[in-house]
């Protein structure tokens, strides 16, 4: 007997009429009443005006408790795993006998999840009476999900345009790794720039002889890497592989830089790219059945041929160039920040075909018990015990040498001055997780509105404050003016979103966000910092509630936890406690780059003894 979702609220048993809109701008009063309708929304705006009018209003991405989502998000991350291999566990996406179906995943892996997501959640309406159902939506997954159930649906239209706030996920996603327009001539333009220096670079080398060989690395670029990046390219025993120039470096700097060209004709591999996508079609063996008991195997496949059809020709010709360079110019050892990212993670498909050796330095805090997305390496720097206990559950071959960038935050020379009378108070943005079924897009505006509520409760009682908002790398900061705006038009805030962290948090005496790293880099600078837990994800420590970390979930909470950091209150205590954090984050000495450094170098003179 399949398990039943359990709604997060106390769903009616009939309606009159139900309303499901994107967001306000489909709005239209006419014909709604509060006390029979039902309205579902990704809008915070829209849910907000609802909950004025004594209405009943809910999230449609966020109706299923804690537990039966958790419980799916295991099942959709099993069907992550296996979905390009056929009955015998062989990846079916396999060129030069290199299995890459695995770097397919980038491509695929939020449309999975919001699929799955919104048919738990609108399944919901299996079980209610209503003589009309509107839809207001440009997404067309929520018509072929309600189709799927068999609802008649009636078409609203767009009415006005309106600040909306939800974070557009699709948008996002569009602009970051599927890029057009603009941006896409940008990429190919730095494609063709990238190729020309690739093939350019090799020819020098062989014209200057070395003065002994050098061992080549390939370095997958980003935030823990960036410094590793710069102090390997300058030993002149090392050959310094990348996918692209290096960000910030100076200009003299990159000719201590080797990438790997892309180039080719797309067309001569469509044939193959064909033929691939028939033996997919033919072959595929995953199935995905939710713990409700529905069947979203075939769904799940007609979205995922229809977003990698296009996709299989670029990735072929990447892998072909990736198998042309290494053929010509071997690595000992690949570095890695993660198991996601197109070319790197080509790059590790080769290599391990080829049994070469990795070594993965986990990018931030891995909290989720069932994700995999730092798993698959040789070798892997999990930062502390904590990660290595609870997320890698003691995995061989795991290191705790801390995170490159922790090195930033030295121990304090003396205390840090923390203003408690009229603080600077910075808000780090939350944020929508694409891949985790218990997030939903409107988290951060619901986040951000219960923080801005409760210190203006504390403005009130005449405590005077600055108020700072930190958005988010991938946040719209336009969202976040049109926010303050709307809700709070009276309060002075001032929002940053280009800035450095540190930069920020120099000015800051009371730091409140999300599950974030920042939370430990303001305690490495003395600051006192709340968790404010408005998601529904299930976590590690310390986010899970129960550890050292002030952690609160309401308001009036908020405000109990200003008026106990203005009062000095020792519940702050245990996070500022530098043994406390290096449980969870790793060593905070100031030597973890040092300590990444010498295991890279040992992991070369083991490849070399192996040799």
């Amino acid at each position: 007997m399949p398990n039943t979702a359990a709604p997060i609220f106390s769903l009616k048993s009939e309606y009159r009429n139900i309303f499901i809109l994107d967001s306000i701008e489909w709005w239209e009063d006419a014909t709604y009443d509060p006390a029979l309708d039902l309205v579902l929304t990704y809008d915070f705006g829209l849910k907000h005006k609802i909950h004025a009018l004594r209405g009943e209003v809910y999230y449609i991405d966020h109706l299923i408790d804690q537990a039966t989502m958790q419980e799916n998000n295991f099942l959709v991350t099993d069907f992550l795993k296996n979905w390009h291999y056929d009955a015998n566990g062989k990846d079916i996406f396999t060129y030069k006998n290199i299995p890459f179906g695995f770097s397919l995943r980038l491509d695929i892996w939020n449309d999975l999840v919001s699929y799955t997501r919104l048919s738990l959640c609108l399944a919901q309406l299996k079980n209610i009476s209503f003589d009309a159902l509107y839809l207001g939506s440009d997404d067309i997954r929520i018509n072929t999900i309600l189709n799927r159930y068999g609802f008649d649906v009636q078409p609203s239209s767009k009415l006005a345009s309106k600040a909306v706030f939800y974070f557009p996920i699709a948008q996002w996603l569009d602009e970051k790794i599927r890029s057009t327009g603009l941006r896409g001539g940008l990429v190919r333009l730095r494609e063709i720039v990238t190729a020309i220096y690739g093939y350019t670079l090799p020819i020098i080398d062989a014209l200057i002889p070395k003065s002994k060989s050098q061992r080549s690395i390939f370095i997958q670029e980003y935030h823990p890497t960036r410094k590793l990046i710069e102090i390997l390219k300058k030993d002149p025993a090392l050959r310094i592989v990348l996918v692209n120039f290096t960000r910030g470096s100076k200009l003299l700097d990159h000719r201590f830089e080797r990438l790997i060209p892309i180039s080719g004709s797309l067309n001569a591999f469509d044939l193959y790219a064909s033929d691939r996508l028939s033996a997919f079609r033919e072959n595929r063996h995953a199935s995905l059945i939710l713990t409700n008991g529905d069947n979203l195997t075939e769904a799940i496949y007609t979205i995922i041929e229809s977003r990698i059809e296009s996709r299989i020709s670029p990735i072929l010709r990447t892998l072909h160039s990736v198998i042309r360079y290494l053929d010509k110019h071997p690595i000992q050892l690949e570095i890695l920040i993660a198991n996601m990212g197109l070319t790197a993670t080509l790059v590790d498909c080769v290599c391990k075909a080829r049994g070469i050796p990795s070594y993965l330095i986990i990018n931030g805090m891995l909290t989720r018990e069932f994700m995999d997305e730092a798993k698959y390496a040789t070798y892997i720097n999990a930062y502390s015990p904590s990660i290595k206990e609870h997320y890698f559950r003691n995995m061989k071959d795991i290191v705790c040498l801390g995170d490159p960038r922790m090195d930033n935050y030295p121990p304090l020379k003396s205390l840090r001055v923390i203003n408690r009378t009229s603080p600077t108070i910075t808000i780090g943005t939350s944020g929508f997780n694409p891949i985790d079924l218990n997030s939903y897009v409107a988290v951060e505006f619901e986040f951000l509105y219960d923080v801005l509520s409760a210190l203006q409760k504390m403005i009130n009682t005449l405590a005077p404050m600055e108020i700072i908002i930190k958005v988010r790398p991938n946040g719209y900061e336009k969202q976040y003016s049109d926010f303050v705006a709307t809700f709070f038009p009276d309060l002075r805030v001032q929002l940053i979103s280009t800035a450095s962290m540190k930069s920020v948090l120099d000015k800051t005496d009371l730091y409140i966000t999300i599950y974030s790293q920042t939370l430990f880099e303001a305690s490495c600078l003395g600051i006192p910092a709340i968790y404010y837990k408005k998601d529904a994800e299930i976590m590690y420590p310390p986010f899970d509630g129960t550890s050292e970390l002030v952690t609160v979930g309401s308001v009036d909470d908020l405000v109990q936890a200003f008026v106990d950091f203005q009062s000095d209150d020792t519940r702050y205590n245990a996070f500022l406690d530098r043994t406390v954090m290096e449980r969870y984050i790793g060593p905070l000495d100031g030597n973890n780059m040092q300590r990444n450094i010498d295991f890279v170098y040992e992991l070369l003179e083991k490849d070399g003894q192996n040799q």
